[in-house]
């Protein structure tokens, strides 16, 4: 199958920007039931602000910079200024002890780190190199780091459609390291607009699509997904606050596109049974007229009744 290299990531960016600009692309939770909405006019401009800033850092062109958050909207932006920039970016996953992500920094020859959502901070900042600048998210941990929304509120965005070469290294993605050291494994973008390519020849998916991001960005399957195939679908994403609100989360978005892992699985099924018991639930699953009523019944519960892909 030929690669499709309108699908490369900076170029459907500028598309939704330019034909989309007032459509929604993200939704934020903020707490306390709140959500900000981002359209695709303000995603980019934060995004081309952040290039800007980052271009003025003068780093050697193609140089990491990493970032360290659980998903959200700036991972995503921050993502796009950095590839505007000029430079690659290196997702750190937000669970790993100080030593590993002072590995991954150091091996990545990182020039800046991203802050953002994160339970542990107070442990893993020691893993980051003295002297290393640093920028916080909105919903990072308290700091004295220069933050996004200064920044944002502060630069000119970069101007024009800045591009990059197809195959240029777009993601450094980094192994968990449960095995030893981790390991860095690049990616092109070039490797992206394939994937998206591959994916929208098998899935029939649309700007009217909804995606809830809660695997972690780190991972290249959450990112070829959350990031990418939305991109290149123009649809919407939406982020889970935190595992207690997840369910809230999933009713908010109520998904067409939902992928997940056998251990989120294994919880939606206890929950099931929390409320009623196995044999009962089996029983009424084999009787052809109740069992179409249960399932929708727990699906709506779920907030999973309009996934139209798994």
């Amino acid at each position: 199958m030929a690669i499709d290299l309108k699908y490369l990531p900076l170029e459907r960016l500028y598309t939704h920007e330019k034909e989309r600009p007032d459509a929604v692309y993200m939704i934020q939770p903020l707490g306390d039931g709140k959500v900000r909405e981002y359209t695709w006019k303000e995603a980019v401009d934060e995004s081309r602000r952040m290039a800007a800033y980052l271009k003025a850092k003068n780093f050697p062109a193609g140089s990491s910079i990493a970032i360290l958050s659980k998903n959200c909207a700036e991972f995503i932006m921050s993502t796009m200024a950095i590839w505007m920039a000029g430079h690659v970016s290196c997702p750190i996953y937000p669970t790993l002890d100080p030593d590993t992500v002072n590995y991954i920094l150091t091996h990545s020859e990182s020039r800046l780190l991203f802050v953002g959502k994160l339970d542990i901070w107070d442990r893993l900042k020691k893993g980051v190199p003295e002297g290393m600048p640093l920028v916080s998210y909105p919903l990072s941990p308290p700091n004295d780091y220069p933050t996004w929304s200064k920044i944002i509120a502060e630069t000119p965005p970069i101007e024009g459609r800045p591009v990059r070469d197809p195959d240029d290294i777009s993601i450094i993605f980094y192994t968990s390291g449960s095995t030893g050291r981790p390991k860095g494994v690049e990616n092109t973008f070039k490797n992206m607009a394939a994937a998206a390519t591959g994916e929208l020849a098998v899935f029939n998916l649309n700007q009217e699509d909804r995606y809830i991001s809660y695997l972690p960005m780190a991972h290249s399957f959450e990112t070829m997904t959350g990031l990418n195939l939305v991109l290149a679908i123009g649809c919407r994403v939406y982020f889970a606050e935190t595992l207690e609100t997840f369910l809230q989360d999933l009713n908010r978005a109520r998904p067409t596109l939902f992928v997940s892992v056998p251990r989120l699985w294994l919880k939606f099924q206890a929950g099931v049974y929390s409320k009623m018991p196995p044999k009962k639930f089996d029983l009424l699953m084999k009787i052809p007229i109740l069992s179409g009523v249960v399932r929708k019944k727990v699906l709506k519960g779920l907030g999973l009744d309009s996934v139209r892909y798994v």
